[in-house]
This record gives structure tokens, sequence and C-alpha cells, in this order.
């Protein structure tokens, strides 16, 4: 704790840090189920490293809004964030604090503009130039920040958002290792998951040959910590589509040779997983949590 010896993170109990792989296939739970652990779901579509580092409270964003005010109900127009490189998923709703007003901070779809907007009628708060804006505030319904500061050990499961809006790996690992040396534990349990390829980055295609790298270069800095349990799920993809319900087809073969997703575990035309798939995917991570003997 804050002032006195910090103590090493709890091994039953896990926050898990995504994007819409983790988010939509619901593993987070299958996870659970399969540990036999707590494991909470603090994943957002569209996140990448550096908005879960602002979401744990490790990293700060300034903003500033439009006339200089909070308005004493309704909306208001956020501008110029930093650091600048701070992305919003459109329709998803952060939950946020300007000026000790707590609300919602969306950014609506086919738009690149920002929104505050306070719950509840209050007094006009004048908050001229750069201010605060803390995401994810330490109350009930914050879901990136109450694993983090219970002392939960971490599945960081980021990645993929960063380089498909051409992000750096180097920022990745950056935002991994400052979520790392800021959590409230000493000695963090953690593990960090390999970026899983799209239906279309198969083995020997440019972009697979970027997504590899990506993933080399966290393998090297992460060592025994790198997980892959898409990996488990490819190589094992009969019983992959056995535990998540589905036999295998040779649509699901072709797909395991060429490196990406059976088919039969997925949802989309891009890849991600359905939360069939995401039964198999947490068998992946149980896995992984074996050979590290964190299980």
């Amino acid at each position: 704790t804050k002032g006195g010896a910090r103590r090493r993170s709890s091994g039953g109990e896990w926050v898990h840090f995504g994007d819409s792989f983790t988010n939509l296939s619901k593993v987070v739970p299958a996870c659970a189920e399969l540990t036999g652990y707590e494991h909470m779901d603090a994943s957002i579509i569209g996140d990448n490293s550096l908005t879960a580092a602002i979401r744990s409270g490790c990293e700060p964003l300034r903003g500033r809004l439009a006339g200089g005010r909070i308005p004493a109900k309704g909306w208001v127009e956020v501008l110029d964030f930093d650091p600048p490189a701070f992305r919003m998923h459109e329709e998803v709703e952060y939950l946020v604090e300007i000026g000790n007003v707590r609300g919602t901070m969306v950014r609506p779809r086919s738009s690149k503009r920002a929104w505050f907007r306070r719950p509840w009628s209050g007094e006009e708060l004048d908050v001229s130039g750069c201010v605060d804006i803390t995401v994810d505030p330490r109350h009930e319904q914050s879901i990136g920040t109450k694993g983090f500061h219970r002392n939960f050990s971490v599945v960081f499961s980021l990645g993929r958002n960063d380089i498909d809006t051409g992000g750096s790996v180097n920022g990745l690992v950056k935002n991994i290792r400052t979520m790392i040396e800021k959590h409230p534990a000493k000695q963090l349990r953690f593990v960090v998951t390999e970026i899983p390829a799209w239906k279309g980055e198969k083995i020997g295609t440019p972009k697979r040959a970027e997504l590899d790298a990506w993933n080399g270069r966290l393998k090297q800095e992460f060592g025994d910590s790198f997980i892959e349990p898409f990996q488990w799920l490819i190589e094992h993809r009969e019983q992959s589509c056995a535990l998540a319900g589905q036999k295998m087809t040779d649509e699901d073969r072709t797909a395991g040779d060429s490196g990406v997703i059976p088919i039969s575990l997925t949802m989309d035309d891009r890849g991600h997983l359905s939360e069939a798939g995401g039964k198999a995917c947490a068998a992946g991570v149980f896995e992984e949590f074996r050979r590290l003997r964190l299980v």
C-alpha cells in the first residue's frame, strides 16, 4: 500500500486489459471457469496500450473543454487531448471525471469529435485552459482501476489496435512497462498475450511478417511472461473446435495451416473470436498458466 511495503500481487485474482478480441469473445469468464480464480474483464472495444495505461491510472490525460466551462447540464466538446495519441473508439462510453464532475465521454459514430456529458444537472463550472481528465475514476462502476488497485495480477492482451492504427511496437512495450512499474504490487504477477492475427494475415503475407515482428519483440521483452494462447488454439484446432462445441471443417484445417484462427471459432469477416472461440482461447490461456505454474 502507499507509504508502506507493497506486497506481491494476488495469485488467485486477475484483471484483463484488452480490446475487442477479449471483450467480444467473453474469454475472461471462460478463464475464471477453467482456473477457479477470479478474473475481472477490464477490456474495452478499440482499446490500445496507451488508453489502457490511462484507464489504469498509470498515465495522465488532459484536454480542453469548448468554451472553457462545464455546462449546468448536457454536452460539451473535449478538444486538444494531451497526449495527442489518445484515441477513443466510436460509440464506446468512457467513465470520466473532469473538474470534480463525473460523467461520460464518447465519440459518436463516424465522427472524430469527443464529447463530455454530465448525467445530472448541477452548477455551471469554469474550467478554462488544459484540465485533467480522469478516465475510469475509482468508484464502483469503474472497470479500469478497480482490479488494478485491488492488487490483482494482470493479463495484458494489448497491441492489436496499436498495430492497426499506426502505433509502434516501442510504444506498446513502453505502455505495458509503465503499467507494470506503477502497479501497487512490488512483485507483480503478469502475463503479456501475443497479438492475434486477423483472418487475412496468413503466413507469408507482408502484414503477417509485421505482426510476427511485433510478437517477436514482445517475446524478447517479456520472456517467459509472454504467452501464446492463439498459437495453442491453432496448433490444437481439432481440440479447440471440440471445446467450442464445433466440428472441425476443412476450412478450419486450412485456416490453421495458414496460421490464422479456425473459421468456426470466429464471428465476422475480420476474424474476431466468437464466444465459442473464447472458450477455446481460454483453454490456451489455461495451458500457458500451467506452464508458468500460475495455476
